[in-house]
């Protein structure tokens, strides 16, 4: 990993790197002195290059760790709404492709992964343009609103309580790695359900929180069951919601 990311760095220059990592909370722990110690010389950062460490949103709140803000991009300058999981995104239209290239040979295989995942790259780079466009104009209208929003908060609150908290906020962010000053995101005295609870709210990026396809299905047989219990009818032996998850996972085996 540290070869790659090394190289990697060799091909672009600028001072400000973001490292989106799903481990990047034990990977870039002892960075440096890795650097320092085992890089050789023409992998090593150029002088003034900033690192950033950052867990995509997804994956971060499933780490479950004390104080692991420092990782969160919601807490991060200049990353906007970035979720940082677009790596991700390519398996899911693409598992169906294991049904059909499970019987061929392993370079036949390879050459039909390959030509699908270089049509879905190209699908992507083309669309760049129309895709920015898009997010732009809705990021300026979110934009307006959390301005907005921000501005009524602070009005309604003590100005010097204000500046107190921008200032530990300001302080924190400026702080180097690890991180010394106190974390102003870290709250105390609250159950570690609620905390994780609210990880997982703020990290969404629907601001919905996800929940499992069991209990899904249990919330629906439980719906079920009210009605029933209240006087409705089952027309069928197979309940509409069952016959959803039957019709879901038939699809999913074609």
């Amino acid at each position: 990993m540290d070869y790659v990311f090394g190289s990697a760095l060799q091909q672009v220059f600028v001072p400000l790197v973001l490292i989106s990592y799903n481990i990047a909370c034990q990977w870039f722990t002892n960075l440096f002195k890795r650097i320092d110690s085992h890089w050789p010389e023409e992998i090593k950062p150029r002088p003034g290059t900033h690192l950033t460490p950052a867990i995509p949103k997804l994956h971060e709140p499933m780490h479950q760790t004390a104080n692991h803000q420092v990782y969160s991009l919601n807490y991060i300058k200049g990353v906007g709404l970035s979720d940082c999981e677009c790596p991700e995104h390519v398996w899911g239209p693409h598992n169906i492709l294991g049904n059909s290239t499970k019987t061929q040979g392993p370079g036949s295989r390879q050459d039909v992964l390959d030509d699908h995942f270089g049509f879905w790259n190209w699908c992507k780079y083309i669309a760049q343009g129309p895709t920015l466009l898009r997010r732009y104009k809705s990021a300026i209208a979110d934009r307006n609103i959390q301005q907005e929003g921000h501005r009524g908060l602070t009005e309604s609150l003590d100005k010097d309580l204000v500046a107190q908290w921008e200032a530990m906020c300001v302080d924190w962010e400026n702080d180097g790695l690890p991180r010394k000053k106190k974390n102003p995101y870290e709250t105390e005295g609250v159950s570690k359900f609620t905390i994780h609870f609210l990880r997982r709210l703020a990290c969404s990026s629907l601001n919905r929180l996800a929940i499992s396809e069991s209990q899904v299905r249990k919330d629906l047989a439980k719906e079920e069951e009210d009605r029933l219990s209240a006087g409705g009818v089952a027309l069928h032996a197979t309940s509409a919601s069952a016959f959803v998850v039957h019709a879901l996972e038939l699809e999913e085996a074609q």
